[in-house]
């Protein structure tokens, strides 16, 4: 499938691979609300209590990178992901053995009621 196609599916909270990208993936994580006392990162959790405690995050396309063990939050796409037609929906292997069922971004998180399965 084209990039297009897969970011629809990526805005049902689905995952997607590009051919040759070994146990990568995408995911969207959707426009939400951040809760100080979720914050890890003191920087973040300065911001949100100085915003009285909570803070809009925006929409953020994330990539798993397996082959350097590492997230990449805000990736943008390069003119070749969005031209070729080699992705595809996938199910990461990474959750096989915690969740059999997770085909969803929903399914791993609490409280994630703003992705909605087809």
């Amino acid at each position: 499938m084209r990039f297009g196609e897969g970011y629809e599916r990526l805005e049902r909270g689905m995952f997607i691979s590009k051919k040759g990208w070994v146990d990568s993936f995408l995911w969207l994580k959707k426009k939400a609300i951040v809760k100080s006392d979720w914050c890890k990162d003191p920087i973040l959790k300065a911001i949100t209590d100085a915003n009285g405690g909570a803070v809009e995050a925006e929409q953020t396309l994330c990539k798993y990178d397996a082959l350097n063990k590492k997230v990449i939050t805000g990736f943008v796409p390069q003119q070749e992901d969005m031209a070729c037609n080699v992705w595809k929906k996938i199910k990461p292997e990474i959750f096989e053995s915690k969740n059999p069922k997770t085909d969803f971004v929903g399914d791993l998180f609490e409280g994630v009621d703003m992705i909605k399965k087809p």
